[in-house]
């Protein structure tokens, strides 16, 4: 019985002894761990938590030693190089555009995301690794390098893309009334192509992603297709020709020339439906180079002047007289301050500043299709629709002079000529007071005759051009202020004195 209780004290001593044991050697192992960790986190600490370490890139840009500020600067600097890249925007038939990358508003998806991973790498998690990556870095040896996904961002992109493809892919084509064979026909028009922007950026950013290798490349375009605004059927009861004139402009390829012809080609193909009420001037403006206007000379008050879309006011006049002959409604006209040379008295229209402008409206059960054309110099508006007039029923328009006014007096203006040039630019004007008169006929006998509209021309002055350029600022300035004067006398003295001066 004794040596059984001894037995069991011994054992009991032994598993004490071997507890203590196994505690003490947890204890020195957390003691040990504790102070591994502490001079882990010693060492890591002694990095700066701002600055990135040494050997790591995102992307391929190098950002060792960078605050997370320089180091997203950096990347974008070098997006910036990228961005000189061009992607060739292909379609079906071999027809391309072409657009940069950084029009299309290239960017790093991830940057922000990497950037912060490249900051926090080698001084967050296990830092058993953190001091095996921290221990290469010290050494140079460290190579890390955190992907960037490229991609256009849409709204940049979308724009470049569009612009890239303007002349290249085909816009839709309204159908169109023109004359054939002295016949009224109606052509059909065409669908036109438009760009599908989203898949097609989607199929550039597809193959930028992850493994761009930062060089120019070529994608296939998704194209989808438009009908036109205007259908043959919009057309199908445009039968007859209602009224037609012609002007003459010259088409010597001058700066009026090219807004003639600009401002007959947005006019042309116009549909009027019944009641619709057209303005001549909201129908061309803007008058600006982007739209495919120049400068060219204008009437200014009583004055000629160079002004951006000069010319507009003979596309006016031209289709004011085919209103007429048509019998539309016309609710807006205005005579011009001076006599022009294309039309007679009253029969012309004047558009100005915002204050002066042709308007008519289609008065008809019909709708009617206005036809501008330029040939030859010759500036025509046809207006097609359906006849409902009695058959025999002609038309006339006759200026008649009312009142005249003698005009007096020269008017001189400087010009770009050499000093000493003086000729006569334009001829005097009387001023005149006219009324249009509309007479019709049936079947060659006068129904009526019918006062339309009363114009009212100031007289304009003999126009003097006096050239004032010169090497010598001084004699350019001497005959700018006698201009100013306006004074004959005061200008052919300067001239004398000038050109006098040169001689000497």
């Amino acid at each position: 019985m004794g040596d059984k209780r001894e037995k069991r004290r011994r054992t009991e001593r032994s598993e004490r002894r071997a507890l203590l044991g196994a505690g003490l050697t947890i204890l020195c192992a957390s003691v040990v761990i504790i102070l591994v960790n502490i001079f882990l986190r010693n060492y890591i600490r002694k990095f700066d938590a701002h600055k990135i370490i040494q050997g790591v890139s995102i992307g391929s840009t190098d950002v060792s030693g960078l605050t997370e500020d320089k180091a997203r600067e950096k990347v974008e600097t070098e997006l910036l190089s990228y961005g000189k890249q061009k992607v060739e925007i292909t379609l079906e038939d071999g027809r391309k555009g072409e657009v940069t990358l950084k029009d299309m508003g290239l960017a790093a998806k991830n940057l922000d995301s990497a950037v912060k991973a490249a900051v926090d790498y080698g001084k967050k998690g296990d830092a058993v690794d953190c001091y095996k990556i921290l221990k290469k870095a010290e050494s140079n040896q460290n190579k890390k390098s955190f992907p960037v996904e490229y991609e256009v961002t849409e709204k940049p992109a979308g724009e470049a893309l569009e612009n890239a493809m303007v002349g290249v892919l085909n816009p839709p084509e309204n159908a169109r009334v023109t004359q054939e064979d002295s016949k009224v026909a109606a052509v059909e028009g065409k669908q036109g192509e438009v760009l599908d922007i989203k898949k097609t950026i989607k199929s550039i950013n597809r193959l930028l992603g992850w493994d761009w290798d930062k060089k120019g490349t070529s994608v296939r375009a998704t194209v989808t297709y438009i009908d036109p605004d205007v259908t043959k059927q919009d057309l199908a009861d445009i039968t007859d020709l209602l009224g037609s004139y012609s002007t003459f402009y010259g088409s010597d390829g001058s700066g009026r020339s090219q807004n003639i012809e600009r401002g007959a080609a947005l006019i042309n193909g116009t549909l009027l439906k019944p009641g619709e009420e057209f303005s001549a001037d909201a129908a061309m403006r803007p008058y600006t180079e982007e739209n495919g206007f120049t400068e060219a000379a204008s009437y200014e008050d009583d004055k000629v002047v160079q002004s951006m879309g000069g010319g507009i006011c003979q596309i006016s006049t031209t289709l004011y007289n085919a209103v007429l002959y048509a019998e539309l409604e016309v609710t807006e006209r205005f005579p011009h301050t001076m006599l022009v040379a294309y039309v007679q008295p009253s029969m012309d229209a004047a558009i100005a500043d915002d204050v002066k402008d042709l308007k008519f409206k289609n008065n008809q059960q019909t709708s009617i299709y206005i036809e501008g054309i330029v040939a030859d110099g010759n500036l025509t508006f046809n207006i097609y629709g359906k006849e409902t007039r009695n058959p025999g029923r002609t038309l006339d328009f006759i200026s008649e002079t009312t009142n005249q006014t003698e005009s007096q007096g020269k008017r001189f203006v400087a010009t770009e000529d050499s000093v000493g040039s003086y000729y006569t630019l334009s001829q005097a004007e009387n001023g005149i007071s006219a009324q249009l008169v509309k007479v019709v006929y049936q079947d060659g006998a006068e129904q009526s005759r019918e006062v339309i509209n009363y114009s009212e021309y100031v007289p304009s002055k003999e126009t003097i051009a006096v050239g004032t350029a010169s090497e010598n600022q001084e004699y350019a300035d001497k005959i700018n202020n006698a201009v100013q004067t306006q004074d004959e006398t005061q200008i052919m003295k300067a001239i004398q004195a000038v050109t006098g001066q040169a001689a000497g």
